[in-house]
């Protein structure tokens, strides 16, 4: 079977545990795009951090960013968007400003948090563990001040609690925003975005976009954010260092990021391949 699109996600995957992109990988890739695939990256990362990785794999078609809800090849023209609008974002922030909690919202030009009095120079410049590459962050003493100033909205809200009443925010969080969904990450940290964002659903629009089938596609990632994708491509593959219930759904067990999966993958399935042209 001829594979036509290729979705690689990045950390994790693409890249090792120390976040190197190894010339083997590129190489592969290129020999990908050889045979006619068209290769984009589905991740969590903002777009200027997934646009870097890009620009290194030399891609020539948009990429899915912020965990499917920024699709782009340019950060001022995307293709779609999914984003929480100004209004309810104002009333989702006045709703967590009741609570003491951190809040960061973001989107693919910028970043703003409430206010740390441990907030130091390294802390406004890079984002998180798992996007390394620096990223401006935007401190402030009030975030619904800030929104009433200024018509931004966000492709997701970053909350951490400071205090042990988690099961009462997200339940009040599912009464009062049903636009928003929830997604945990750890005992008081989640992340709020538009109901419907996903990397898969990003990867449906895309796909659309270039005319090309979901069952003519490639999906590779690790992470539980991958899943849906790996399940409902054409081939879908599990790096080995993925969790148990992703490897045992996907189609394909490759190897981990650091012994090179991504490489061996795409030489095994674009092997045979005669090219064929998008």
């Amino acid at each position: 079977m001829a594979y036509r699109l290729l979705a690689l996600d990045i950390d994790g995957t693409l890249l090792k545990t120390n976040n190197r992109l190894d010339r083997e990988t590129k190489e592969a890739v290129q020999f990908a795009m050889d045979k006619g695939a068209a290769v984009t990256l589905v991740t969590e990362r903002h777009f200027h951090s997934a646009a870097k990785v890009a620009k290194a794999l030399r891609l020539k078609y948009p990429i899915i960013t912020h965990n499917g809800a920024f699709i782009s090849s340019s950060i001022d023209r995307p293709i779609y968007t999914s984003k929480i609008r100004h209004d309810v974002l104002l009333q989702l922030v006045e709703f967590l400003e009741t609570y003491q909690c951190k809040v960061r919202f973001s989107n693919e030009k910028m970043s703003v948090s409430n206010r740390s009095k441990q907030a130091n120079l390294l802390a406004k410049m890079t984002i998180g563990v798992s996007e390394p590459l620096f990223y401006p962050v935007t401190y402030v003493d009030s975030l619904s001040d800030y929104l009433r100033e200024n018509a931004d909205d966000a492709t997701d809200v970053k909350v951490e609690l400071l205090k042990d009443n988690k099961e009462e925010m997200l339940q009040s969080l599912q009464d009062f925003f049903p636009s928003v969904q929830v997604k945990e990450e750890g005992p008081k940290a989640f992340i709020l975005t538009r109901s419907g964002s996903s990397k898969y659903n990003g990867l449906q629009h895309l796909a659309q976009h270039v005319g090309i089938s979901l069952l003519d596609t490639v999906a590779v990632g690790d992470s539980y954010n991958d899943l849906e994708m790996i399940e409902k491509v054409g081939l879908g593959v599990a790096m080995k260092n993925a969790p148990k219930t992703v490897r045992e759904r996907a189609n394909w067990i490759t190897r981990s990021n650091d012994m090179n999966g991504v490489a061996y993958m795409l030489k095994e399935v674009f092997r045979k391949q005669m090219k064929s042209y998008v």
